[in-house]
């Protein structure tokens, strides 16, 4: 996803029109430079917001061995990395 600003003309994007100026977020495909500026690219993060508790029953129900002291990073890490999800 892009954080965008629009350039000149009003645009309409998922039944909301943005005027000049205007700041919205998109998805990587749609940004087009005659329209828009992108401002930064947002990381898409699915496991934002979710908390370390839960991180941990997710690896313990998939049966995961978790390290000593592993970190929340960590946690996010064996998830990716055994293509759970939670």
């Amino acid at each position: 996803m892009f954080k965008v600003k629009v350039i000149d003309l009003p645009v309409f994007h998922n039944g909301k029109r943005y005027l000049k100026d205007d700041t919205l977020e998109i998805d990587k495909g749609h940004e087009n430079p005659s329209i828009f500026e992108v401002l930064e690219e947002i990381e898409d993060n699915p496991f934002k917001g979710v908390k370390e508790i839960t991180l941990r029953k997710a690896l313990e129900d998939a049966e995961i061995d978790i390290p000593d002291g592993a970190s929340r990073d960590s946690l996010i890490q064996l998830l990716i990395d055994n293509n759970l999800s939670i």
